[in-house]
């Protein structure tokens, strides 16, 4: 672990902080060591962050605003500017991500918080697109959260973006884990595990922790996730298909048939709602048991570096799947 902001958190800025500054991984702060000495080599960056365990509460927004905050000082110290980051450093709609991008500085961090509706790849292929053609020359740093790794469109996870961060709680529901994927090793865990989202189809280059606390006001950031949040449901409000109103009235159909007739065989039950034995099971289990892992740590922890020492997958079975997954990849 290293310390940094040292002079942003000085002694009682949290309680029980027992030396100034904030903790981060070693070989996370390094990579980022890595980015800002070749940013000025007329480069943009992209990250990713998801979480493989639950899509929602694991502190993507947490750490990816931490990396914010440390990337921002690597960059000050390195070439002596005097680059801000704050809360306009985050937006929350594809759309907003170019306009943005042109009002901070060059250099400067970005990240795109998770925001998600039914036009949500749709916008957020079309916004990546418009800004890797319009705004490489800003050399930026930007980061996006997404609520699923295999959804995201073949270019952006494999030839786009230099990492991916899978942000997970452990075994025990604790957060504050991540695994990182380099160049190399994110493009085999999309490659072999797209067709079954395995996300543990590739190991990761390195796993780490992080603390708590984010790397903006933690107020003001969710009092402007709120808002955000409402004003895109006064703008777009949720309209159910037919189907969907259709399902959700069987389903309290069949939780009150239950209380009344408890012992009802589950071939019985699918007949009377004319449905699937299968949906019967869903319908009684409540959903899908979310399994939980850590792997052990790692080598090669570089970004520019390759998976580990062993040959994890053999390359020419790798250009093959890539190449199926292509296919199977609809354009956005």
């Amino acid at each position: 672990m290293v310390k940094y902001c040292i002079e942003k958190y000085p002694m009682g800025s949290w309680k029980g902080q027992r030396s100034p500054g904030r903790f981060m991984d070693g070989w996370l702060y390094k990579n980022l060591e890595l980015y800002a000495s070749k940013i000025k080599e007329d480069m943009t960056f992209l990250g990713i962050i998801y979480s493989s365990t639950l899509e929602v509460g694991t502190g993507k927004s947490v750490l990816a605003t931490q990396i914010g905050e440390a990337w921002t000082e690597i960059i000050n110290k390195k070439y002596k500017l005097k680059i801000p980051y704050n809360l306009n450093n985050v937006v929350w709609r594809p759309k907003e991500l170019i306009e943005r991008a042109f009002k901070v500085p060059k250099h400067s961090f970005i990240l795109l918080d998770e925001w998600q509706d039914s036009t949500y790849w749709s916008e957020l292929g079309m916004t990546l697109r418009q800004f890797f053609r319009k705004c490489r020359q800003l050399n930026l740093f930007i980061m996006c959260i997404i609520p699923n790794w295999f959804q995201l469109p073949l270019s952006y996870a494999v030839s786009r973006s230099i990492f991916a961060i899978d942000v997970r709680f452990n075994d025990k529901l604790d957060r504050g884990f991540f695994a990182f994927y380099n160049f190399p090793a994110k493009r085999a865990l999309y490659v072999i595990g797209k067709r079954t989202h395995n996300y543990y189809a590739a190991k990761p280059s390195f796993m780490g922790r992080f603390p708590d606390g984010y790397g903006v006001e933690e107020a003001i950031y969710r009092k402007k996730k709120l808002e955000d949040m409402m004003k895109y449901e006064e703008e777009m409000p949720i309209k159910l298909t037919k189907q969907q109103i259709e399902y959700q009235l069987n389903l309290k159909r069949f939780n009150k048939y239950m209380k009344i007739h408890p012992k009802a065989s589950r071939k019985e039950v699918a007949e009377l709602f004319e449905v699937t034995e299968h949906t019967i099971s869903q319908w009684k289990s409540g959903g899908v048991k979310v399994l939980f892992g850590i792997r052990d740590n790692y080598m090669n922890k570089l970004t520019i570096n390759k998976v580990n020492d062993e040959k994890v997958v053999d390359e020419e079975k790798l250009e093959r799947l890539e190449k199926e997954r292509e296919k199977e990849d609809s354009p956005i």
